[in-house]
């Protein structure tokens, strides 16, 4: 996993993987994940970052993500306690 950091427009960019993007699901106004073919994560997108909750924020992307998509973005998640 990837995370940077835009600080000029307080983005962050998690990226899981570079497979094609293929859709994006706008899962709060503030965040949006890139999906790949088969529906997993590729990246999210987290416009004001700072006054974001990362871990609230990948829950509820979890639950709006097909199942398929929900262990891998789990497993990717900063202080899920898997993961890289």
């Amino acid at each position: 996993m990837k995370v940077t950091y835009f600080s000029d427009t307080d983005t962050a960019l998690l990226e899981f993987s570079s497979a094609r993007v293929v859709s994006t699901r706008e899962i709060t106004r503030d965040v949006v994940v890139d999906l790949d073919v088969h529906g997993r994560p590729v990246s999210i997108t987290i416009e004001h970052a700072r006054s974001v909750d990362l871990r609230r924020a990948t829950r509820v992307a979890g639950q709006r993500l097909p199942r398929h998509s929900r262990s891998r973005l789990k497993a990717l998640t900063p202080g899920s306690g898997s993961g890289s």
